[in-house]
C-alpha cells in the first residue's frame, strides 16, 4: 500500500509495546543503556530509546537511507503498510540517516533530542532558558580528545587530588597503618528552648547496616558516649559495649521526630525550626567514620578519633586563610517551592557545604579553571558540577544500602539532621566522587564516538548492536549556517522567540515543563552558583547572581517568592513558544512531545496552550517514563508518559456536542487499559487517569473549539473536569468495589485514589475527591497513612509507619501490610508475621506489589499466605 502522504508513521500507530520494553530497563540502568545521559543531573529527563523511536516515526518517509560499513545506501520500505507501519520498528536497530531534517527542540532540558537526533545524521536545534541545561547539552554532543582528558585529569591529579586525599586519612582501627574515609557522618545540634541544653537531632540511633552479607548486625550510636557499636536488634532494648557507661538504650528511639524535637534533659517537645529561628543555623558534631583500609582490605564503621577532628578542624582554618582566593559562591539563595531548607537557616549558597568541602571544591576549581584548552576545561568543569550533588551537607545516608543519597534524591532541598559528608576526590569505594564522576565524563564520551544500542532479544535477555553514527555535535552561531558549517545550533534563551527561518523545521521533538513538577531553574541554582565561578566571563547567560527565572514556564505553589510564576504565567509563556514553534514548523511536520502528570489542572493548562497554539492532537500513546514507580515506597507516581502527536491546523473542525463524544471516550480508554493490563502492566489510579486523559483529548482536540455543551462552547478545562468525572465514577470505582471485597474501605480507597498521586498531595484537592465517597481526608490523617504539613500532605512509606503501627489497637488491612514489609526490611518477618497476617494483609500487599511495581511485596504475600496455611494444616490434624 502506497504512503499517505497527509500523515505521519506516529501518526497511524507507535511500537507501544517493543519500546517499553526496552525503557522499562534503561529507565533503570541509564549508565549502561545510554552513558551521555550520566555526565551531569538534570531533571525529569526521557529515556532515549522512547525519543529514538519517536524521531524514527516522526522522519520516516517511503525511502530511509542507511549507514553500513561507513557507506550510505538507500532502502525502500515495500513492506511497510503505512496505514499499520509496524515493520518500521526494524529500523529501531539501524544507522537510520535524516541528513536532510531539521529537528527543534524549544524546551531541550537535559537534550535527549538532541543527542538521538544527531545519531540520525539530523541537523539540530535546540533552545533552553535555563545555563545548566545549554551547558550540559552542549557538552554532551561536543567531541572531545580522550587522551587530552586523561592527561587533564592526571595532572589535577597530581597538582591537587593527592592533596585533597590527606584531607581524608584516617586511623585504621585494626591496624597500624592509615585508611580512606569514605564517608564522615554529622547531626546537626540545637539548643533547647526551654533549659538551653544542646540537643543532638537524632531520629534514631541505628545509622547503617552491616556491611558484610554474612552479618545482619545493625551499627548504632550510643546516647550517652557516643560509641560506635554493633546490635543484632534496633528495636529492643541495647546495653553500651564501653564498660565505663553501660548505658542502656533503644537505638530506634531518637530525640527528633518529624518538625519536633524532644530535649533529653528536660523532656519538653517543641518544634525545631523554632529553635532555629531564635538561635540560628544549628552546629554539626561528627559521630561516626566509614573507612576502608587497603591494607585490611576491608570496610567499617568507627568513632571519630582525635586525628579526625583535628583534620577537619585545620581545614576550617586554613579555608579562613584561603576565603579571597577561591572561587567560592556567596549569593544569597533563592527562597522558592522547592526549598525546605530556607527556615532551618541556609541563607546563602556557601552555607550548604562545610569548611573542609569549600576549601578543597575551591581549590579542585582554581586547578580547572587553569587548564589552557577550554573544551577540555568545560568538560572537567562539567565533572566538577556533577559531583557537587554527592558533596554537600545535604546529603543522607541509606543505611539499608550503605550508601550516601545525594542532594537531589527527591528534587527537593531538604534540611538534613544527620547528614553525611563524602571524599571529594574519591578513594577505592564511595558514591559521587570527582574520580567517579570523571570516570562517568569519560565513558559517555567514548560511547559518543561509538555508540551501542541496547535491545531485547527474543529470550528476554539485553544484547548489544554497535553503531556507526558518532555523537558529534558541530555548534553554529546561527541557524541558517546549519547542514554547511556545522549540524547544531543551540541557544540559551526563552524559546517565545527562535531565531531561525519560518517553516524551515521538518519537526519539532520535546518535552515541555510539566506545570509545576520541577522547578528547573530554582534546582539548578545549586550548580549554576559554582559554574558562574569560571563561565561568568566566557558566556554572557552566566553572568548574573542566579539562573533567570522569569520567563520560566512553570508554575510555582510557593505562596511568597521572586519573579511569582502563576497558571496564567505558565499558560501564556507555554502558549507563545507553542505559537512560535508552530511558524518554524513546516506545514506538512508534526509537533510530538512527552506528558507527564497526574493533576487536572496541569493537563488542562498544557493542552490549552498546545490548542489555543492551532495545533490539534492527531495521535496519542503511553510509555514508560524515565523510571518506573516512586523515588521510594509509597509514594508511587504516574509510571507512564503520554506521548502526544500535533499537527498544525489547516481548517476549522465541525461543530460537535459533548455528549456524542462522552461513550466514545470511555469505551476507547478501557479497552486501551484493558490492553496494558492484559500485556501484564501495572495500572496505578495516576496511569489510568493518563490513559483516559489522552484517549478524551486525542478526540477532544480535532473538534476544539467547537465542542458543546449545553449549547455553550466548551473549553479544554471543562473536558479535563469531565474525563475526571468518567476516571472517578467508572473506571477508578469498577476498581475500588473490587478491592472493598478484599479488604475494609479506608484501605480500599488508599489503594485506590491515594497511590500514584506522588509524594505530596493538596489536602484540599483530595478532600474534594473523597468525600463523593464518604471519606474525609482527616481519617487517613487519623490512621497515619497521612502526614498533613500546612495545606499538604505527605504520604508515609511502610518504614515511617512502623513505631504508630506497634501499638495499634484495630490496625487496617493496609496497616498489616505496612507492618509485614517493616519486618521483612528489617529481618524480622519470620518471628512475628502471625499477628499481622490475613486476608485481608494479603490482599494488600498483592495490591502494593501492582501498583508499587515492587516484587518483594508479593514475595511477603506468597510467604505469609504458606506459613499461614501450614499452621492451619497443623492445628486441623492436631
Amino acid at each position: 500500500m502506497s504512503k499517505d502522504n497527509s500523515r505521519r508513521p506516529i501518526e497511524i500507530s507507535f511500537p507501544i509495546e517493543e519500546v517499553n520494553e526496552i525503557a522499562s530497563k534503561e529507565g533503570h540502568a541509564k549508565r549502561y543503556y545510554r552513558p551521555v545521559y550520566t555526565m551531569h543531573k538534570y531533571w525529569a529527563r526521557r529515556l532515549g530509546s522512547v525519543f529514538r523511536t519517536m524521531l524514527l516515526y516522526s522522519l520516516a518517509e517511503d525511502e530511509i537511507h542507511i549507514k553500513e560499513n561507513g557507506q550510505e545506501s538507500f532502502e525502500e520500505l515495500p513492506d511497510v503498510d503505512w496505514d499499520n507501519p509496524e515493520a518500521l520498528w526494524d529500523y529501531y536497530l539501524e544507522d537510520v540517516d535524516f541528513g536532510d531534517k531539521t529537528v527543534l527542540d524549544p524546551f531541550m532540558g537535559g537534550g535527549t533530542t538532541i543527542v538521538e537526533a544527531l545519531r540520525m545524521g539530523c541537523n539540530v536545534i535546540g533552545s533552553d532558558l535555563n545555563p545548566v541545561a545549554w551547558f550540559t547539552v552542549k557538552k554532551e554532543i561536543e567531541s572531545v580528545d580522550i587522551d587530552d582528558l586523561q592527561e587533564a585529569y592526571d595532572e589535577i591529579y597530581e597538582s591537587v587530588g593527592e592533596e585533597i586525599l590527606e584531607y581524608y586519612q584516617t586511623p585504621c582501627p585494626d591496624c597500624d597503618n592509615m585508611a580512606d574515609a569514605m564517608y564522615y557522618f554529622w547531626v546537626k545540634e540545637i539548643e533547647c528552648l526551654n533549659c538551653g541544653h544542646d540537643v543532638p537531632l537524632f531520629k534514631g540511633y541505628y545509622f547503617a547496616n552491616s556491611r558484610s552479607s554474612n552479618d545482619s548486625y545493625k551499627n548504632v550510636l550510643c546516647p550517652d558516649c557516643w560509641t560506635v557499636q554493633q546490635t543484632d536488634d534496633h528495636t529492643t532494648e541495647t546495653t553500651c559495649v564501653d564498660d565505663s557507661c553501660g548505658n542502656k538504650f533503644m537505638p530506634k528511639e531518637g530525640t527528633a521526630s518529624g518538625q519536633n524535637y524532644t530535649c533529653p534533659d528536660c523532656g519538653v517537645r517543641s518544634k525545631i525550626i523554632d529553635a532555629t529561628k531564635r538561635f540560628g543555623k544549628p552546629d554539626s558534631q561528627m559521630y561516626a567514620v566509614e573507612y576502608y583500609c587497603s591494607s585490611c582490605d576491608d570496610k567499617g564503621y568507627k568513632d571519630p578519633t582525635d586525628h579526625d577532628l583535628e583534620l577537619y578542624e585545620s581545614a576550617g582554618k586554613e579555608l579562613e586563610e584561603e576565603w579571597d582566593e577561591l572561587p567560592i559562591p556567596e549569593q544569597d539563595r533563592y527562597q522558592g517551592s522547592s526549598d525546605r531548607a530556607w527556615n532551618h537557616g541556609y541563607h546563602k549558597y556557601h552555607e550548604m557545604f562545610n569548611d573542609r568541602q569549600l576549601l578543597l571544591l575551591g581549590r579542585l576549581l582554581n586547578e580547572i579553571d587553569d587548564i589552557e584548552d577550554q573544551n577540555v576545561k568545560e568538560f572537567l568543569l562539567t565533572t566538577f558540577s556533577a559531583m557537587l550533588e554527592s558533596n554537600n551537607m545535604f546529603c543522607m545516608y541509606n543505611r539499608v544500602a550503605n550508601k550516601l543519597e545525594p542532594i537531589y534524591n527527591y528534587n527537593t532541598i531538604i534540611a538534613r539532621h544527620t547528614p553525611v559528608e563524602g571524599n571529594i576526590w574519591g578513594s577505592e569505594y564511595g558514591r559521587g566522587t570527582f574520580k567517579g564522576m570523571f570516570d562517568k565524563t569519560k565513558a559517555a564520551k567514548e560511547w559518543c564516538q561509538s555508540p551501542v544500542e541496547k535491545y531485547i532479544d527474543e529470550d528476554g535477555n539485553s544484547q548489544d548492536k554497535q553503531m556507526q553514527t558518532p555523537v558529534d555535535g558541530v555548534l553554529v552561531d546561527d541557524a541558517s549556517a546549519l547542514g554547511e558549517e556545522g549540524n547544531a545550533f543551540l541557544r540559551c534563551g526563552t524559546s517565545e522567540y527562535l531565531p531561525i527561518e519560518d517553516k524551515s523545521v521538518d519537526a519539532i521533538i520535546t518535552d515541555p515543563p510539566y506545570y509545576d513538577n520541577e522547578m528547573y531553574a530554582e534546582l539548578s541554582d545549586f550548580y549554576y552558583v559554582w559554574l558562574h565561578e569560571v563561565l561568568s566571563d566566557t558566556y554572557d547567560h552566566f553572568q548574573g547572581e542566579r539562573t533567570p527565572k522569569k520567563s520560566e514556564a512553570v508554575v510555582d505553589p510557593a505562596k511568597d517568592v521572586e519573579d511569582k510564576r502563576t497558571e496564567e504565567h505558565y499558560i501564556e509563556t507555554l502558549t507563545n513558544v507553542f505559537n512560535e514553534s508552530r511558524r518554524k514548523l513546516a506545514d506538512d511536520g508534526i509537533m510530538a512531545f512527552t506528558f507527564h502528570h497526574k493533576e487536572t489542572e496541569a493537563w488542562g493548562s498544557t493542552l490549552q496552550s498546545v490548542l489555543d497554539a492551532d495545533f490539534y492532537i492527531s495521535a496519542l500513546y503511553p510509555v514508560n517514563s524515565e523510571t518506573r514507580g516512586g523515588t521510594r515506597h509509597g509514594r508511587a507516581t504516574v509510571d507512564y508518559d503520554t506521548i502526544i502527536v500535533c499537527r498544525k491546523r489547516q481548517e476549522d473542525p465541525e461543530e460537535v456536542s459533548w455528549k456524542s463524544l462522552e461513550d466514545d471516550i470511555y469505551f476507547r480508554a478501557e479497552d486501551e487499559i484493558d490492553r496494558l493490563e492484559q500485556a501484564g502492566r501495572r495500572l496505578t489510579g495516576g496511569d489510568i487517569f493518563v490513559v483516559a486523559m489522552g484517549k478524551c483529548l486525542e478526540i477532544f482536540s480535532k473538534h476544539y473549539p467547537n465542542v458543546t455543551r449545553d449549547g455553550e462552547q466548551m473549553d479544554v478545562v471543562e473536558a479535563v473536569d469531565a474525563i475526571k468525572e468518567i476516571v472517578d465514577e467508572q473506571l477508578l470505582e469498577e476498581r475500588f468495589q473490587i478491592l472493598s471485597e478484599e479488604m475494609d474501605p479506608l484501605s480500599a480507597v488508599y489503594l485506590t485514589h491515594i497511590l500514584g498521586r506522588g509524594e505530596e498531595l493538596s489536602f484540599n484537592a483530595l478532600n474534594k475527591d473523597l468525600r463523593q465517597r464518604g471519606v474525609d481526608v482527616a481519617e487517613l490523617v487519623h490512621e497515619d497513612l497521612l502526614e498533613q504539613e500546612g495545606d499538604d500532605l505527605v504520604i508515609l512509606d511502610p518504614l515511617e509507619r512502623a513505631d504508630r503501627l506497634e501499638n495499634k489497637n484495630k490496625p487496617l488491612s493496609i496497616d498489616k501490610a505496612h507492618y509485614l514489609y517493616y519486618l521483612f526490611e528489617t529481618d524480622q518477618l519470620a518471628k512475628k508475621f502471625g499477628k499481622w497476617t490475613d486476608e485481608g494483609a494479603i490482599n494488600a500487599l498483592r495490591r502494593l506489589s501492582e501498583i508499587e511495581g515492587d516484587d518483594d511485596y508479593d514475595d511477603i504475600a506468597k510467604y505469609v499466605k504458606e506459613q499461614s496455611d501450614t499452621q492451619l494444616e497443623i492445628e486441623d490434624f492436631s
